[in-house]
């Protein structure tokens, strides 16, 4: 009797523990019909970048001062930085408070929770087992609407925008953080962060957030022109900000792009593209032809001539077939450029995948870049302003830049590819460089060869005259 009571006891602690697995294993199912069901708000502006791409340099996409955002790609938050932004908090509601309070900006963030919550790409932000948990306590599965969520945007947001304005305008009192304005280098710190492509807020609570508080006042300017001061360094055009931020029709599609912009990384890219919609006409994308360029010292060496551009916009990259110029802008290469590129070039694939101006601005570069003597020969032209110190590294990051990024069919400078090889192939251009690189390349030698020249003539005269009277 004993035997058979033990028995039944083990068949039931099985069942117990085959239950509890089934509803473990049923919960799990449970989630992915909720993801199934969830109507799709919008698309997904907002997601980690892709792993092949963290790959080859995982720290190019990770922010080291400032987390924005429920994505959680990276497991530690640094947690003075998070006290700093409700301290920000605290100080923006009281400049904001002649319009609006605590309670108009929770109402403003829960009104647009499901709109922002739509953005964000939430399956690299949660784990199953705190999914399954959550659906066990019937808890709604990354409710936008929830407490937490909404605090999040609230503090993530009054901190963007009181930098923001303490940047913009240096006579306010900037009390707990001067100790970003008074390191130059952590300013420059927290801005690399904000322009990450996972590490962002839908750029329209900011925007709603600003206008709540200070639409109308005149003290204060608009939101876009207050991000667009913010991130003048990565600006990229001969015409100052403040000009195209200006209300007339000069600038008005530009402008129009910008205030359009997803985020901080979407703003970036449009500020790197040209102003003038007949420069952004021009690049028209076409077919490469074989899809190989020489590199800087081979098309030197077939006669064309490298000049810097007096454009500064980087896309601005213009090929005289008749005199062998190619003029490209100058591009400075420092510890941040990497990120930079990056950022937007995985942003790019991802949202402007037939738009992807600024990958093949790279894959030129990488195309001219491939020795350290390609890079002295830019650096010497004014092209690349070198501030990583050494060529070496210049090559290896230009090489490595492509990885994992597939090219598209078209290419933006594919009328350039195609010219820049029709002009290598003549052979009368690489016959005038090795004369112009070999015997005139300095004024000194120039004038030897041609010494050289009229020695030689004078020498055949009077070998000739000497002939004749014999």
């Amino acid at each position: 009797m004993e035997n058979v009571a033990t028995n039944q006891n083990n068949s039931s602690s099985e069942e117990s523990l085959f239950n509890a697995l089934a509803i473990q294993i049923q919960s799990k199912f449970d989630i992915v019909k909720y993801y199934s069901q969830r109507p799709l708000l919008q698309d997904r502006i907002i997601c980690c970048v892709d792993p092949l791409l963290r790959q080859v340099n995982a720290a190019a996409y990770r922010p080291n001062f400032v987390i924005i955002g429920p994505l959680r790609c990276y497991e530690t938050i640094l947690e003075h930085i998070e006290i700093q932004k409700r301290i920000c908090l605290a100080s923006f509601l009281q400049r904001a408070e002649k319009k609006a309070s605590l309670i108009d900006f929770f109402k403003l963030i829960k009104d647009s929770a499901d709109r922002i919550h739509g953005c964000y790409e939430e399956t690299y932000c949660r784990s199953w087992d705190f999914l399954s948990h959550v659906i066990q306590q019937n808890i709604p599965v990354n409710d936008g609407s929830s407490g937490l969520f909404i605090e999040m945007v609230l503090v993530d947001a009054s901190f963007i925008i009181e930098l923001f304005l303490r940047a913009y305008n240096k006579e306010l009192e900037r009390g707990e953080i001067d100790f970003i304005f008074n390191t130059p280098r952590k300013m420059h710190d927290i801005r690399r962060d904000l322009f990450l492509a996972h590490n962002q807020l839908p750029f329209f609570i900011l925007k709603d957030m600003y206008e709540l508080a200070f639409g109308g006042n005149p003290d204060f300017p608009s939101f876009i022109h207050l991000t667009c001061h913010f991130f003048s360094p990565y600006y990229n055009q001969n015409k100052p900000i403040e000009d195209i931020m200006l209300p007339n029709h000069c600038h008005y599609e530009y402008r129009a792009k910008l205030e359009g912009a997803k985020h901080f990384t979407d703003l970036l890219r449009t500020l790197q593209m040209p102003s003038s919609k007949k420069t952004e006409d021009s690049l028209e994308a076409g077919r490469v032809q074989g899809r190989y360029l020489y590199s800087a010292v081979l098309l030197r060496d077939a006669g064309v001539k490298f000049k810097v551009s007096t454009s500064r916009c980087l896309l601005d990259i213009e090929f005289n077939k008749k005199n062998g110029e190619l003029k490209i802008p100058p591009l400075r290469v420092d510890e941040s450029t990497e990120s930079f590129f990056r950022n937007l070039m995985a942003w790019e694939q991802r949202y402007h995948s037939h738009e992807t101006y600024l990958c093949d601005y790279i894959f030129l570069m990488e195309y001219l870049i491939k020795s350290t003597e390609d890079v002295d020969l830019l650096i010497r032209r004014r092209i690349i302003i070198n501030q990583l110190g050494s060529n070496t590294r210049v090559v290896t990051l230009f090489n490595n830049f492509c990885k994992h990024i597939t090219p598209m069919e078209k290419n933006h400078f594919s009328d350039i590819f195609r010219e820049l090889n029709a002009y290598n192939a003549v052979r009368r251009h690489s016959w005038l460089a090795i004369l112009r690189l070999q015997y005139f390349s300095t004024p000194w030698r120039g004038v030897a060869t041609i010494a050289a020249v009229v020695l030689l003539v004078l020498t055949l005269i009077q070998t000739i005259c000497a002939l004749i009277s014999l």
